[in-house]
């Protein structure tokens, strides 16, 4: 089981995880480690991952490596876009296309603004903006979007958290998580600010 909260701020982003990976075969979990999933990356970009730690470690070499590209694309989807067709078309060479199994989150600067956005469903990106703030992805989903939901009401009142209410909000939701799923979900929890 895995969690990973992002938020979108006015004056940054904030991506939070727990440090559980587990590895599967064939869909069963075969084992639990811990290890890191959030990650600074070349050219002001934050990334982190749920889901099968092979592809996402993929993800995170590609976007590692194209950071030169941020700058050169009109709108700042068209550079996770610009991702999403160069690992799918990895994934199909290397013959696991329908077996797409990530979630990663990548922050990044485009033309002096925060970008954040993630990849769902098949590696398909999506921004987050100032009416949709935050996100939460991995099997600890299921717990941390109604503590998601339910903070931002009160905390947030509609609108968009600074970095600093950020990273308590952010850090809460996974450690709340952790508390309800014991076992599933593990510490320490790993904080990246953009």
């Amino acid at each position: 089981m895995t969690v990973v909260v992002a938020f979108f701020c006015p004056d940054g982003v904030v991506i939070a995880a727990d440090s559980m990976i587990t590895p599967g075969m064939g869909g069963i979990s075969v084992g639990h480690h811990h290890g890191l999933k959030v990650s600074v990356l070349a050219g002001q970009q934050l990334f982190a991952f749920a889901g099968d730690q092979g592809q996402s470690d993929r993800v995170k070499i590609m976007a590692n490596g194209s950071h030169a590209m941020i700058a050169t694309r009109a709108h700042p989807i068209d550079y996770p876009i610009a991702i999403t067709q160069s690992i799918i078309q990895q994934f199909q060479s290397t013959g696991i296309a329908g077996a797409i199994n990530t979630n990663p989150i990548l922050s990044f600067v485009h033309q002096g603004q925060y970008v954040c956005c993630v990849f769902e469903g098949a590696m398909q990106p999506r921004l987050l903006d100032a009416a949709h703030y935050y996100v939460a992805v991995g099997s600890g989903k299921l717990s941390a979007d109604p503590f998601l939901r339910f903070i931002t009401d009160v905390f947030c009142n509609g609108s968009q958290p600074t970095v600093a209410e950020a990273i308590l909000l952010a850090t809460w939701t996974v450690q709340h998580v952790i508390d309800v799923n014991p076992g599933g979900v593990a510490g320490p929890i790993r904080v990246g600010i953009l």
